[in-house]
């Protein structure tokens, strides 16, 4: 599926139409306003996924904006393929205006400085790795702030991804990035960098809860939802599990849990969706053998005497639902 090219009324006057034409097609149906200024055909924008329609939000804001925004927070954190969840309602800036609304026509405006720490991908310009982390870590409840430093510690899946970044001046890639928030970008960042800038924030309040955040952080979490969950274990008073437990199976080869209690040999494992349907899982199998395949794995660890838990997102996302099925498993608050 290709996506849609966005229609400005200058479009209109280059092919001597006229523009007024926009609002006829709007109220049509057959165009939908992307932004003041900037459509799309309704057909091409109601296929794509939230994610990509994003995508072009923030390429309309680029297209109507007198200067390039410099994008941060989560709008930035989708292109660094941070762990946040769901897709941002708001596109985020940076700004260094200090007076004036923060908060309008669909962007939310974090006032810092519009050089330092900036960096280009593609045709956007964004806030680095860190600055976009530490943004985040300071605003998200702590079990999110978790999840966006786990992924900031992980290496990208690909070398090529290593370049996907160059700094603002420098050469760029010829393709536009991916709007994404699965897979991290760029180089991990170090433990000791976010340290680092934690110690640096203004008030003791923000150095706290940042080096809370960071001193709970894993680079094993292999997903978002390990990441909610271990959190919400943590905020329940559960024992701290151990991350990515290897088991070695009868056939010589090694298997892997999400999770693992010691205390009473149990492995935890989050069963979100995307784990059976992305691409790169399963080597090409279908979703029906991918199943199989996770059972499989399961019953050969049971067979070594370790016993199993499993929730779905939605159950992790329930207080009530969640402890109760780690209770039923035998773990314990403490």
């Amino acid at each position: 599926m290709n996506t849609p090219r966005l229609i400005r009324p200058s479009d209109f006057d280059c092919v001597g139409r006229d523009r007024r034409q926009l609002v006829a097609l709007c109220n049509k149906g057959e165009l939908t306003r992307v932004r003041r200024g900037v459509y799309a055909w309704s057909a091409d924008w109601k296929d794509l996924p939230r994610l990509e329609q994003y995508g072009l939000k923030v390429q309309a804001l680029q297209q109507v904006s007198r200067t390039q925004p410099v994008l941060a927070h989560a709008t930035a954190a989708l292109l660094w393929g941070l762990w946040i969840v769901g897709t941002p309602r708001k596109l985020h800036v940076m700004t260094d205006v200090t007076s004036g609304g923060r908060n309008e026509n669909g962007v939310i405006r974090h006032r810092g400085s519009m050089t330092q720490g900036v960096v280009q991908c593609g045709s956007f310009l964004l806030t680095d790795k860190l600055t976009t982390v530490m943004q985040l870590m300071l605003s998200l409840d702590f079990p999110y702030a978790v999840a966006v430093c786990d992924s900031s510690l992980r290496q990208s899946p690909s070398r090529s991804s290593l370049n996907h970044f160059s700094l603002v001046g420098s050469a760029q890639d010829d393709g536009e990035p991916v709007w994404q928030s699965a897979y991290p970008q760029g180089c991990a960042l170090l433990r000791e960098e976010l340290e680092a800038a934690a110690s640096r924030l203004p008030s003791r309040a923000a150095r706290v809860r940042a080096a809370t955040v960071i001193s709970f952080a894993s680079s094993l979490s292999g997903s978002a939802g390990e990441s909610l969950s271990r959190a919400k274990m943590h905020m329940f008073g559960f024992p701290a599990p151990v991350l990515q437990k290897k088991f070695t199976l009868r056939d010589g080869h090694d298997a892997f849990t999400d999770f693992w209690f010691k205390e009473i040999n149990l492995s935890g494992e989050f069963d979100g969706r995307e784990k059976y349907l992305r691409a790169g899982w399963g080597n090409g199998m279908s979703i029906q053998d991918r199943v199989m395949r996770e059972k499989d794995r399961e019953d050969a660890i049971r067979a070594q005497g370790v016993g199993f838990v499993r929730w779905t997102w939605a159950e992790m996302m329930n207080k009530e639902r969640f402890i109760y099925l780690l209770r039923q498993a035998g773990l314990r608050q403490q």
